[in-house]
């Protein structure tokens, strides 16, 4: 699976985008950018413990300061 992300200011262009995408039988979804930015960070933390970089305790102990 691949994704892009498109940003946009227009709302009309966003739903004209997701239709589009819709018509092409691909799947879309908007969301907003603090979802983007928790779903990075997410990706990071598990690339971080899955190549040993981190720990989940590690990981843990930053998220409660």
């Amino acid at each position: 699976m691949e994704a892009i992300v498109v940003e946009t200011k227009s709302r009309k262009k966003t739903e004209l985008l997701l239709k589009l995408s819709h018509e092409m039988g691909l799947r879309s979804k908007k969301i907003s950018i603090d979802d983007m930015e928790d779903l990075f960070i997410s990706r990071s933390i598990q690339e971080g413990i899955k190549s040993g970089y981190t720990s989940k305790e590690k990981v843990l102990k930053a998220l409660k300061k």
